[in-house]
């Protein structure tokens, strides 16, 4: 009977080993428990330190310049007082301090249409119906005018004459006296004609004539060149 227990025992050690570990590896590891609000606050320092190394990396603004607007007053303008109509007081042609109107001394006058001389007859040339070098067979004739104009302070009238003074004298039958034929006043132009005949012998000529006045004074010359062929 000792001996049964004998055998028995060590088995029975055994099993209560085997019990022991088997108990022992059922036991599984426990999960960590997890904490929600050290999750947040790691998130937010997180966030926060991101935040810290952007401004960091930012560039510095420069502050703009401020402007202060300047302040003006206009200064009171000294008034002029002018008397009024019946006080006996005499109006100033220009307000005191007001600079006068530029003297016109020195502005050239506006040109005449024609200048009138100071005193006296006086005329200047126009035109002429007959041009210088015109040419001419010999012994033709033709009429030959000049217009001078009137630039003198009196009135030429049909006792003004215009007669030969110097070269050949081709006029008609040598004539060497033409009336003028109209009144002329001052800025008028007078006609002044003769007849022409042209010399027999070919060749250039000049001829000069004088305008006159009443008492045969002259103070106008003018010419006329022709070519006979």
């Amino acid at each position: 009977m000792f001996k049964r227990k004998q055998i028995i025992a060590p088995y029975a050690l055994i099993l209560l080993v085997t019990v022991i570990l088997a108990s022992c590896g059922t036991n599984a590891t426990p999960e960590p428990t997890i904490d929600v609000n050290q999750i947040a606050t790691n998130a937010v320092q997180t966030i926060e330190a991101r935040a810290s190394e952007t401004a960091l990396a930012m560039p510095t603004e420069t502050p703009e310049p401020t402007y202060t607007p300047v302040s003006y007053t206009p200064t009171a303008q000294a008034s002029v007082s002018l008397p009024t109509a019946g006080s006996g007081s005499t109006i100033p042609t220009a307000a005191a301090g007001l600079p006068s109107a530029a003297p016109t001394t020195g502005l050239p006058a506006a040109a005449p249409t024609a200048t009138l001389g100071s005193v006296g007859d006086k005329g200047v040339w126009a035109s002429q119906t007959i041009t210088d070098g015109t040419h001419y067979a010999a012994g033709e004739s033709d009429d030959l005018t000049w217009y001078i104009t009137n630039i003198g302070t009196t009135t030429w009238t049909t006792d003004y004459s215009i007669r030969f003074f110097t070269g050949t004298n081709f006029a008609k039958a040598g004539n060497t006296r033409y009336k003028l034929t109209s009144t002329t006043p001052p800025q008028g132009t007078a006609p002044a004609t003769i007849d022409i005949v042209a010399p027999t012998t070919a060749g250039t000529y000049t001829m000069s004539w004088v305008l006159s006045n009443e008492n045969d004074e002259n103070f106008y010359i003018v010419d006329i060149t022709i070519i006979v062929d």
